[in-house]
């Protein structure tokens, strides 16, 4: 848009900054370790990209690329830059660079009984705003039941088993299923 914000490749100089947000964003428990994401990045299997407005640090997004799919790993605004549209700003960047692609991302499902029950429900409205659709693809990711949702087209179970076995090696056998959403649309959608 029209009000300074883009995002670009990150380089050297940007990795601090992305660690720290990246260790204030996300539990030690889902953070993969910061060294293995760079050197994935170095060897093309993943890209790190940062959100500026101007020359200032906004977040970052950290995606899987492989044939036709893009998964994003992690996307984190700094606290202090949210709520002004920055976050879904991104998103739109991202899909400006990738059009043909599918574009998509794991959340944590829904369940009133979680302790982040809210932030879940928030989590997904805000994805479902930008664009994104349910799948109806749901995923254990050690035992973390993870639900998948893809940018403006439907993901097929072939092509997410596709990205993980890219992802975590031909010894990846987690259990992924899918699930019916009986108040969606997709529902139908084999």
């Amino acid at each position: 848009g029209g009000n300074g914000m883009l995002i670009e490749k990150a380089c050297r100089q940007d990795y601090k900054r992305i660690y720290q947000l990246y260790c204030a964003s996300f539990p030690w428990t889902e953070r993969k370790p910061f060294s293995r994401i760079c050197r994935n990045c170095r060897n093309g299997k993943m890209e790190m990209w940062v959100i500026k407005e101007h020359t200032e640090f906004l977040g970052f997004f950290v995606c899987a690329v492989y044939e036709e799919m893009v998964l994003i790993d992690y996307f984190a605004v700094m606290s202090s830059k949210r709520g002004r549209g920055v976050g879904s700003n991104a998103l739109k960047l991202l899909a400006d660079i990738y059009p043909k692609q599918y574009i998509f991302l794991e959340i944590e499902p829904e369940n009133e009984k979680a302790s982040n029950a809210l932030q879940r429900i928030r989590r997904k409205k805000f994805y479902l705003r930008c664009g994104f659709q349910e799948t109806g693809i749901l995923w254990d990711m050690y035992g973390v039941p993870m639900e998948v949702l893809c940018y403006q087209k439907q993901l097929t179970l072939n092509q997410c088993e596709k990205m993980y076995r890219y992802l975590y090696g031909r010894f990846w056998f987690l259990p992924i299923r899918r699930i019916s959403y009986a108040h969606s649309q997709n529902s139908d959608i084999t």
